[in-house]
């Protein structure tokens, strides 16, 4: 059956990197297609085996290497084949973005192939991942990677620090209050969070609400979808299963039994 093993980063990463993980498919295993939902994470994605399919809105996405942002709705569905194998690092929602120089609008509701934005170095990682035979070694490997990547990493700006924020508070702050923190007027405020992280704050923060409910139900599966709804500041539960369908074209249990490896254990765990 499919294997899947995540993992939390080094403490010294943690500014930047939320989880890592890798999938694997035997041979004798049943294809599968997994819709994979809004989520704030900007994922580096590592082919090692046989290529899955990725339909990323309208679009087909094939390649070994590839870079997505902050998905701020639905993007689509991932076709998983026997013989897949992927290492992927999920990054905090402006981590890849910090520590490569590339602002989060221009990566933010889209997948590039990831060589096109870093170079020849991710195409050595992916050689160095690929030879490896040990999740651990691999996890090791991405992170002597990156560590080097953090002496010139970008300084955290105002809107990137409120997305930042955002996020940890799973979206549950006022936008106003936000823009009091950078002492800016709200529709100030609003459009520069557009033009440079790539979606308004209100969207930002509802994918937050939406992920971190999802997260909870993955961490515990005994909870109860009342109980998450009203944790997590939903006027009820009928509110919740609408940003659900919207946010992942599935109702919270539909996503939970579908969505299969796309929310890594480890990420659950950070939140």
């Amino acid at each position: 059956m499919p294997t899947l093993r995540s993992a939390q980063p080094s403490p010294e990463l943690r500014l930047y990197v939320r989880a890592y993980a890798e999938r694997k498919f035997d041979r004798t295993d049943l294809p599968v297609v997994e819709p994979v939902p809004a989520q704030l994470e900007q994922v580096l994605n590592f082919e090692l085996g046989i290529l899955p399919g990725v339909r990323h809105r309208r679009f087909a996405i094939s390649g070994e290497i590839w870079i997505g942002g902050a998905q701020a709705s639905f993007p689509g569905f991932m076709d998983l084949s026997p013989g897949v194998e992927s290492f992927a690092i999920f990054f905090q929602p402006a981590g890849w973005s910090e520590l490569f120089g590339i602002p989060m609008w221009e990566i933010t509701n889209r997948i590039y192939p990831a060589t096109a934005t870093m170079g020849l170095s991710v195409r050595q990682l992916w050689n160095r991942l690929g030879e490896s035979r040990s999740f651990e070694h691999r996890v090791a490997i991405a992170e002597q990677f990156l560590r080097q990547r953090v002496v010139s990493a970008i300084p955290r700006d105002a809107m990137t620090a409120a997305a930042t924020h955002l996020f940890r508070v799973q979206g549950a702050i006022r936008i106003s209050e936000l823009a009091q923190r950078d002492s800016i007027g709200l529709r100030q405020f609003e459009r520069r969070f557009q033009r440079e992280v790539g979606v308004s704050p209100k969207t930002f923060a509802r994918v937050a609400r939406f992920q971190a409910a999802l997260d909870a139900k993955l961490a515990s599966p005994n909870r109860t979808w009342l109980d998450i709804a009203h944790n997590f500041g939903y006027h009820d539960q009928m509110h919740m299963i609408h940003d659900f369908e919207n946010l992942s074209r599935n109702s919270p249990t539909q996503l939970i039994t579908r969505m299969g490896d796309v929310r890594p254990p480890a990420l659950a765990a950070a939140a």
